[in-house]
């Protein structure tokens, strides 16, 4: 029952899905957008939501799968668009005719799309802290060597490149969420097949739900490069919102070390070295004596005297 409602909101946001004619001229088709930095990042009620779970990881799991899904759905009509550029300047037919069928998927099922974003957000986020090797923990199905084929490959390839591109636009703000996380899970780092919060997690999630959607391994590759540039707009603002969260619930990073600092190492400590006795000090004497007088060797009886012999 909650999740038919979350479905039913979600429609409403987006309204009612227009013809594919109307989509592919570009032909308005609905009420004119604000611009798309005025419609995502909006989380507050979120926030005070996730609040509200007795977990701070699980606050912070759905915190992370619902903001991520609602910043996509609005971001979709601004992919739409791109993606109607890419339809009047293609040539070649079979990659316009991708083009136009993952325009009218996208702009008709941007609701359902979301939904499955907030499943894949879930199962992964859990699987990764799950002991244990497990199935869901890869951040993607295409490991299995199987089904390595041309398309597959260029999958993982654009999987990537996306996930290499969202690590380096948000790394300070992945580094703060990642120490909040050991701070809660009670450990002093994270590698990362078992980080929860990393952008691969939330690329992953995207190319998964996208394929639920009904588009085979082209059509899917196509419409995930479209979310590309918008991720680099969503990823950071998302993050910045996820430390604020555990920031309010009193999750505060525990670093163990200075980011970026180099590692000192300790030198071995030097045993005490003894004072010189009377003896050593006439030794020493005598052999600087020695020195002085051009290397001759003194009397038997100062060198005796010197060493303290009679």
């Amino acid at each position: 029952m909650k999740l038919e409602a979350v479905s039913r909101a979600f429609r409403r946001k987006v309204g009612t899905p227009p013809a594919a004619d109307s989509l592919i001229s570009g032909r308005p088709c609905g009420p004119k957008r604000s611009p798309m930095t005025t419609r995502t990042g909006k989380h507050s009620a979120r926030i005070v939501a996730a609040k509200a779970e007795p977990s701070p990881i699980t606050a912070l799991r759905d915190m992370l799968a619902t903001a991520f899904a609602a910043d996509i759905c609005a971001v979709t009509p601004e992919v739409c668009e791109m993606l109607r550029a890419q339809i009047h300047t293609e040539a070649i037919p079979a990659r316009r005719e991708l083009l136009r069928n993952a325009l009218v998927a996208l702009a008709r099922q941007s609701g359902d799309l979301a939904l499955a974003i907030i499943g894949e957000m879930r199962t992964r986020f859990d699987a990764k802290l799950a002991p244990g090797e497990s199935s869901l923990a890869r951040t993607l199905a295409l490991d299995d060597l199987s089904l390595l084929d041309d398309t597959a490959l260029r999958l993982d390839l654009a999987l990537n490149q996306c996930a290499s591109r969202l690590r380096e636009q948000t790394s300070a703000e992945v580094f703060q969420l990642s120490a909040r996380v050991c701070e809660m899970l009670g450990v002093e780092s994270l590698a990362d097949e078992n980080n929860p919060i990393l952008p691969r997690v939330f690329a992953c999630s995207l190319l998964e739900a996208i394929g639920k959607l009904g588009f085979d391994g082209e059509g899917k590759l196509t419409a995930f490069n479209a979310y590309g540039p918008v991720l680099l707009h969503i990823a950071p603002d998302l993050y910045s919102h996820a430390n604020s969260l555990l920031a309010e619930m009193g999750v505060l990073p525990g670093f163990k070390a200075r980011y970026g600092s180099p590692l000192k190492r300790e030198s071995a400590a030097l045993p005490p070295r003894s004072a010189p006795t009377a003896t050593d000090e006439r030794a020493l004497a005598a052999i600087l004596e020695r020195l002085l007088n051009g290397g001759h060797a003194p009397g038997r009886a100062a060198a005796a005297q010197a060493t303290g012999v009679l």
